[in-house]
């Protein structure tokens, strides 16, 4: 009975140590097929993305998204204004940006987008290709930010974060803030772009 059971155990064993080999030898003998271990897969890239809520008298009160590559130096890949009060994004966890577009562009010059927070319409967003002097100002007050919360240069208040970038095709991308950011209560915002071609 005993020796029954042994020979089970190493049955199963050889049967273990079979299937490891068998998939090493098969990505080794398939040079097009990448060779990523489950343990080790690649972390997606980082996007700082910062929220910047203007002063009261500035004349467009609109939320404006900024989402950089890397780091807050890094190069902008976007900035948006967003038809959102601060109070919208108080426990936000999905905002949503939606085109549709017949051309083959970067998903992000897309010049409008209709926003949706939560899966309520919030309206239309617009892209700019710069900042104002106002918020370059701000932007550059907070250089040295990673992540956090407050008020910058000229009565700025803003939220910034470190966003994992999620590519899904030519139309679609998402970015996933990393670890809570202890602003707005934003520790789950994620922003989705998709675009319908017509």
């Amino acid at each position: 009975m005993a020796s029954s059971k042994k020979q089970d155990e190493d049955s199963n064993h050889a049967a273990a140590w079979r299937s490891t080999f068998l998939w090493i030898a098969d990505a080794l003998m398939l040079p097009c097929k990448p060779i990523i271990f489950p343990l080790f897969s690649p972390r997606p890239p980082a996007v700082t993305g910062t929220i910047l809520h203007p002063p009261d008298d500035d004349a467009n009160r609109r939320l404006r998204l900024f989402l950089q590559d890397g780091s807050p130096a890094g190069p902008t890949l976007l900035l948006l204004d967003l038809p959102l009060a601060p109070c919208q994004l108080a426990g936000a966890a999905r905002i949503t940006f939606e085109c549709e577009s017949g051309g083959a562009g970067p998903l992000l010059a897309e010049p409008a987008w209709a926003v949706s927070c939560d899966g309520r319409r919030a309206g239309f967003g617009t892209r700019r290709a710069a900042p104002t002097e106002a918020e370059a100002r701000a932007l550059e007050s907070m250089r040295a930010v990673s992540a956090g919360a407050g008020r910058g240069v000229g009565g700025f208040t803003y939220m910034r974060g470190r966003f994992d970038r999620v590519v899904g095709s030519a139309d679609s991308e998402s970015y996933h803030l990393v670890g809570p950011a202890g602003f707005l209560g934003a520790h789950e915002l994620s922003f989705f772009f998709l675009r319908v071609r017509h």
